[in-house]
């Protein structure tokens, strides 16, 4: 068991009290930050803490007396919460305090903020109170150690886990040469994840490739008059039977300007598809030999990284994708249960 070969010799599971784990989120609406907490509801982690979610508003300053020995906190911090931050220590001074980033990397800190320097020390203050920091890859890890001056001892890395088991059993792709590259790519339509580029890419590219683009957010609207007229792209809405929408696809396709993870890429290797993704932030790491990170943010540099993707022995991607993600729910249980024993 996972969780007893992570605290070696110590007394069994059931001699152990349980103890409470209770996780803070602001905001239901983060679909990936929501499923990753279903791990908590595994069987290996479910024996050492009792899991259970807190709901907070984004306008509480002071944070709640908890009835916990574990205290997740899943929002990113901010100068109007460091009230929030600060009293959470002072209020349940007992409790353990573990902060998961799931937003800030480096690309974020590029693209939107204008003072580094005040955002790093925000990032310092707000992060100083808790036992642990645990990123969700190894690139925000080192930025956020950097960036809000964390000991290596503090700060930890465990990627998420999605909790879809069942893409792992998705027949692969059966790719023909002589048909065209099928990409999928979904998630909320928002301009971080540059699926505007994406379509102007996929219809300067023509029918060699067809694209399906799943998801909904602020810029439908704008994604629908895009593709207007172009037969090689699909708008397929709201995604929900994920394994369905990947079995029409041959591979994935990632082009965000910034991602933490990108949970989209590792339910891609699972269902055995190859991926293309950016270079941004975590995103790199999940490639190994399934696929290809490059360069995304214009439709140029998208067109040439499909062109690139193309000439890549397909058959073995696919093989890497699911066998490279094979162990992934076994690491990041091994890497909580830890953490969790400290």
């Amino acid at each position: 068991m996972i969780a007893s070969e992570a605290m070696g010799k110590a007394e069994p599971l059931s001699d152990r009290p349980k103890r409470k784990m209770v996780h803070l989120l602001d905001d239901f609406g983060m679909g990936g930050v929501v499923r990753a907490l279903g791990i908590f509801q595994e069987p290996e982690l479910a024996a050492l803490s009792a899991s259970d979610i807190l709901p907070v508003s984004a306008n509480t300053h002071i944070a709640p007396v908890v009835d916990a020995d574990i205290i997740i906190t899943h929002f990113p911090p901010s100068w109007a919460r460091l009230g929030f931050f600060a009293s959470l220590r002072y209020r349940n001074p007992a409790a353990k305090l573990i902060h998961v980033e799931h937003s800030y990397t480096r690309n974020f800190e590029t693209l939107h903020v204008k003072s580094p320097r005040r955002f790093r020390l925000m990032l310092r203050l707000a992060l100083r109170s808790f036992d642990q920091i645990v990123c969700v890859s190894n690139a925000q890890r080192e930025w956020l150690a950097h960036a809000a001056a964390i000991a290596d001892q503090r700060i930890q890395t465990v990627y998420p886990w999605s909790g879809r088991d069942e893409l792992a059993t998705l027949a692969p792709p059966m790719r023909s040469a002589e048909m065209p590259l099928r990409l999928a790519a979904y998630g909320r339509f928002d301009a971080i994840k540059n699926f505007g580029p994406l379509v102007d890419a996929v219809a300067a590219i023509g029918p060699a490739v067809e694209l399906y683009l799943g998801g909904s957010g602020p810029q439908e609207a704008a994604l629908v008059k895009k593709s207007l007229g172009v037969s090689n792209v699909t708008l397929c809405g709201q995604i929900t039977d994920v394994g369905a929408f990947l079995g029409q696809a041959d591979a994935v396709i990632v082009p965000s300007l910034r991602e933490s993870y990108g949970l989209v890429a590792t339910e891609a290797r699972l269902a055995a598809r190859p991926i293309i993704v950016s270079d941004a932030d975590g995103l790199p790491e999940q490639v190994g030999t399934s696929g290809l990170s490059a360069p995304c943010s214009t439709a140029e540099e998208i067109t040439a990284a499909i062109a690139r993707f193309q000439a890549m022995p397909f058959a073995a991607m696919s093989r890497a994708a699911r066998s490279e993600s094979a162990s992934l729910r076994s690491d990041s249980l091994a890497r909580w249960a830890a953490l969790l024993a400290d």
